[in-house]
């Protein structure tokens, strides 16, 4: 089986956004990642993902992320399915990154197109022309709108054997249902930028992962998930949603959903604190309390690891 092949095999259920946890100073703390890292991949979270918002590239150096690409690669260890992402670069930058990526032991890497390029065919076939050659590293696309990744363009790129699939950012439901049927024939994932809602619909036409809102402290819960829809227990997968995604979301993105998301690995004993990228302000000292009440209110006791 060929690099792509088993990339598009092992790409399957909740995807891991891995949030990055910073000392008081704004650099990165690698040993409290590498910790992270090495306890979702024991929890058997079948995907992790370095990725432009949830990472808080806007808060990372370029020498730090080829840091933290290194650091995440070396925790998985190729127990879980290991991507990487690009940040805004040029296509030279991008090729000197895949050979990075690749002689670190990531598995595939997320190609992050600046999105004030244009949205076009010329531009967008272009970059991939120019990166081809570097490394037969898997590649995955980057859909965010507005615009949106023309689907046709997407269409034309997963007819090349390295590229294996997209991250879709943009509509939910209208540019990921378009992105699955466009590419259902090329060996090509779709995979849902976050959300259980959004990958019932998705999976039952093709989609293999998604980002999940639950999965970061809560693995089993969203292993559960998706082996309800594997197993077409509709029903069921629509209570979890109701039940655990709708409630959290709702109160956690009005909280501060980066600052939420990192409290929750705090709890597990993993991070030293929640802190956000610099030049952000460090939360309301009552969060931790507050997301520790809300964890036990809507999933139970707590799973929490001694510090």
């Amino acid at each position: 089986m060929g690099r792509a092949a088993q990339v598009l095999e092992r790409m399957k259920g909740p995807v891991v956004p891995i949030n990055v946890c910073f000392n008081v100073d704004g650099t990165i703390n690698y040993d409290a990642v590498g910790a992270y890292v090495n306890w979702l991949c024991e929890e058997e979270i079948p995907v992790l993902l370095l990725t432009y918002g949830s990472s808080e590239f806007a808060s990372i150096s370029d020498e730090e992320l080829w840091t933290l690409t290194a650091a995440v690669a070396s925790a998985t260890a190729g127990r879980s399915l290991c991507i990487a992402s690009t940040s805004y670069w040029k296509p030279a930058k991008t090729r000197d990154f895949l050979e990075h990526a690749n002689a670190v032991g990531v598995d595939a890497v997320k190609v992050q197109i600046n999105p004030w390029l244009p949205k076009t065919r010329e531009v967008l076939v272009r970059y991939f022309d120019q990166i081809e050659d570097v490394s037969d590293i898997p590649l995955l696309l980057w859909g965010v709108a507005p615009p949106p990744f023309p689907v046709e363009v997407v269409a034309e790129l997963a007819q090349r054997p390295y590229i294996v699939g997209m991250k879709n950012d943009a509509h939910p439901f209208y540019d990921y249902y378009d992105l699955i049927r466009a590419t259902k024939d090329d060996g090509f994932g779709v995979v849902s930028g976050g959300q259980m809602r959004n990958f019932v619909f998705g999976h039952q036409i093709g989609s293999p992962a998604y980002l999940c809102p639950i999965a970061p402290f809560r693995p089993d819960i969203a292993l559960d998930f998706h082996q309800l829809l594997v197993e077409k227990s509709y029903a069921q997968a629509w209570e979890m949603v109701f039940r655990y995604e709708e409630p959290w979301l709702t109160w956690a993105i009005d909280k501060n959903w980066l600052a939420v998301m990192k409290s929750t690995v705090q709890l597990q004993g993993l991070y030293p604190n929640n802190l956000l990228g610099p030049p952000n302000p460090p939360p309301s000292p009552s969060l931790l309390a507050e997301v520790q009440a809300k964890l036990e209110a809507l999933f139970g006791a707590s799973r929490t690891r001694p510090a």
